[in-house]
């Protein structure tokens, strides 16, 4: 046991070590507040400046890290005998400026971390919604369930990158390592992280897939 905790330990320092050594000069990263597109961020980096490129999209608000990313489903579901679990819930909300956009793909990337061994997790998802209007406040969304945070921890760092036509248009992220350490404003872009696919998903393949639906872009 004693060698597998040393392990597990040495494994969570070469992940701690690719995330905090990386080109770009590492930052605390947070979230923009609501409507600060087009502002100041509110004491937060914007991978990407936030803006798209020819300003196809902006992302107003990211939301998924920590506590405030948890949610539970709500008191309208049946109640079996086991106590409602938490997910973990990514939000973007944006504004687009072409009159429709056929696809937009949203890739969504989170970190957890295993408090009882130190060990890290990357997971990775993605989201393509279609026939998107030209407006504000756009919003996607996507989950982790509670069995993958119970098996792998809790999210420390989450980031999301809006693609159109195969390019980034769009990015940013929040977070941070245990004990305060920083996070590189790009972390989620290092080769040293090897992502899981799988277990990020859209709305649309969780019980939350008819709260609020039209609140939401559409899911291919």
């Amino acid at each position: 046991m004693n060698g597998f905790r040393s392990w597990s330990f040495l494994a969570a320092a070469v992940v701690v070590a690719a995330l905090t050594a990386p080109d770009s000069p590492a930052q605390t990263v947070r979230t923009r507040t609501a409507g600060a597109a087009g502002g100041g961020a509110a004491g937060g980096a914007n991978a990407g400046g936030g803006t798209a490129a020819a300003g196809i999209v902006r992302i107003r608000q990211f939301t998924g890290n920590g506590p405030r990313g948890l949610a539970k489903l709500p008191e309208i579901f049946p109640r079996g005998r086991a106590p409602a679990r938490d997910w973990a819930e990514m939000i973007v909300m944006f504004d687009s400026e072409p009159e429709w956009i056929d696809e937009l793909v949203l890739v969504y990337y989170a970190l957890l971390h295993d408090r009882a061994t130190g060990e890290f997790t990357f997971l990775k998802g993605q989201v393509t919604h279609v026939d998107v209007a030209r407006g504000r406040n756009h919003m996607s969304s996507a989950y982790i369930r509670p069995s993958t945070l119970a098996r792998y921890g809790d999210v420390v760092a989450v980031a999301v990158e809006v693609l159109s036509g195969g390019d980034v248009v769009a990015a940013q992220s929040e977070g941070k390592l245990p004990k305060g350490q920083p996070l590189p404003s790009d972390w989620w872009k290092t080769t040293k992280l090897v992502p899981k696919e799988g277990m990020v998903l859209s709305k649309a393949q969780t019980p939350f897939a008819y709260v609020s639906y039209d609140d939401y872009e559409a899911v291919k």
